[in-house]
């Protein structure tokens, strides 16, 4: 045993915090709790190495060391009508098609060197591939019009490589030159976001995700909305009150003030120690986000932890038969057991990574629009502990509201 000094950047999912150091090439891992550090931040401190392996599992669920982030502003045109939002959903499903397309990921080897992870699931990665390849050609008609590129993914591929823009929409194109900046911005998110997606992938089933679901019948993602169709949802709350203000009271209101109806997961753990009253959460749902912040796939104590958040939601009449689990983490005995209490799995797949310090609140409101665009539905997640739910709410629904798509209402699903 002996101790080292490393510069790190901790950027983890959800708030816990993961360490990386390294060593003669060898990279070790330590997990430190929040309560611990509260930055994330670059920092110094002395990290305690081990030479034997450490805990690889809980390393390997902390988040991707880069996250995709996009400057919105680089594209050329308002997104204010519902052209402009087929337009721009277009330009972004070929941007991504063509980084899929030239994404060598046809083997083991490709996929560890891709991921920087040595044991993946070549299967599932296949199988996601697979899966997002229907989703962009279905999304890519509804943005050009049943344009006849979206027949076929060899069609897809091959439009993406000669245009920047699905050249069927009615509105107007953007010059070339002012899509180039764009476009060179569009490749190095999608790459990002390409990782992002792959690593889950790789990884699934020995640490489940969001990246797929166990049950069609027990588990949402958001993909089975219709076009144009999305659902806002916050975990971790509810938060506490500082100086006289409350991030989740304040959340709440502007969703009634725009008449928008959100799910929140909240911990068990937070909802006995603070008690808020049931009309801070008036007009919105209310589900199970587990007692307390771990691993329901890992942690001993899961059924205990979803029993007692069950329990303790009875007080709420807005509540709701979902459940998110920490993480997205879950198995097939948790599902079992929803299923005695007629609840279900609600995971997502419009990550916001609003928890992520390292990212400014405009970079994760162009991050949530650009993927809005990208998949035209689903579920997106925030946190209503942290202030960038809040303050990315107005520019998501003036853009919702001006372009024909729709918030969905918790309360119908």
């Amino acid at each position: 045993m002996f101790f080292m000094t490393a510069e790190v950047t901790c950027m983890p999912p959800h708030g816990g915090i993961f360490i990386f150091g390294r060593l003669k090439g060898f990279v070790m891992m330590l997990s430190l709790s929040q309560q611990i550090f509260s930055s994330k931040k670059l920092f110094r401190l002395p990290l305690l190495v081990l030479t034997g392996w450490m805990a690889t599992w809980p390393a390997l669920a902390a988040g991707p060391e880069k996250i995709a982030t996009l400057e919105r502003q680089l594209w050329p045109r308002a997104i204010n009508t519902q052209a402009a939002f087929d337009q721009a959903s277009g330009a972004e499903i070929l941007s991504f098609v063509r980084v899929m397309a030239t994404t060598e990921l046809n083997t083991q080897a490709d996929i560890q060197s891709f991921t920087g992870i040595d044991k993946v699931n070549t299967q599932s990665v296949q199988r996601w591939l697979n899966t997002p390849r229907r989703r962009l050609q279905q999304n890519y008609a509804s943005a050009c019009g049943q344009c006849a590129a979206s027949a076929d993914w060899q069609q897809l591929v091959a439009e993406s490589s000669s245009s920047l823009i699905p050249p069927t929409t009615t509105t107007p194109k953007p010059q070339t030159p002012a899509l180039d900046d764009w476009a060179s911005a569009s490749a190095q998110f999608y790459r990002r976001y390409l990782y992002e997606q792959v690593r889950l992938a790789a990884l699934f089933p020995r640490i489940t995700s969001e990246i797929d679901v166990l049950s069609e019948a027990q588990e949402i993602t958001g993909f089975e909305f219709a076009d144009g169709h999305f659902l806002l949802s916050y975990d971790d709350g509810p938060a506490a009150s500082h100086n006289g203000s409350n991030r989740t009271q304040a959340l709440t209101a502007a969703l009634r003030g725009e008449h928008i109806h959100a799910q929140f997961f909240v911990l068990g753990e937070r909802l006995q120690q603070l008690q808020p009253e049931a009309a801070v959460y008036k007009d919105q749902c209310l589900g199970s986000h587990g007692y307390v912040h771990k691993s329901h796939q890992k942690m001993s104590g899961w059924a205990d932890s979803v029993k007692d958040t069950r329990q303790l939601l009875t007080a709420y009449p807005q509540q709701s038969p979902w459940l998110r689990p920490p993480y997205g983490q879950r198995h097939q005995a948790l599902l079992d057991e929803l299923q005695q209490h007629q609840q279900k799995v609600m995971l997502w797949n419009i990550d916001s990574q609003d928890w992520n310090r390292a990212l400014t609140d405009q970079q994760v409101q162009d991050r949530v629009i650009t993927l809005m665009l990208l998949w035209r539905r689903g579920i997106i997640l925030y946190h209503d502990i942290h202030g960038r739910a809040l303050h990315n709410l107005p520019a998501l629904n003036a853009m919702v509201s001006s372009t024909g798509q729709s918030w969905l209402d918790c309360r119908t699903l």
